[in-house]
């Protein structure tokens, strides 16, 4: 049987520019829309942190935080 609950949440704790050790929600996969509301949560919550959805099989991202969006982007050049 299938299931949806494919969704991780993945953040890096503290200043972006600092710190680079990938998190994964404790909880596994997740729903899309639960994963997507504790993204958003972590993401308005301040401090800077890093934060994005992606899928647990394909690695497919749905949502970047504005400070994950600046780092892929400041690594890019």
């Amino acid at each position: 049987m299938a299931t949806n609950r494919v969704w991780n949440v993945k953040y890096v704790v503290g200043n972006p520019t600092m710190f680079s050790k990938v998190t994964t929600n404790a909880n596994g996969p997740l729903r899309r829309a639960d994963a997507l509301k504790g993204a958003k949560r972590v993401a308005e919550n301040g401090g800077g942190w890093r934060v994005w959805v992606e899928h647990a099989t394909t690695g497919e991202r749905i949502f970047e935080s504005i400070a994950e969006i600046n780092h892929k982007t400041a690594s890019a050049t």
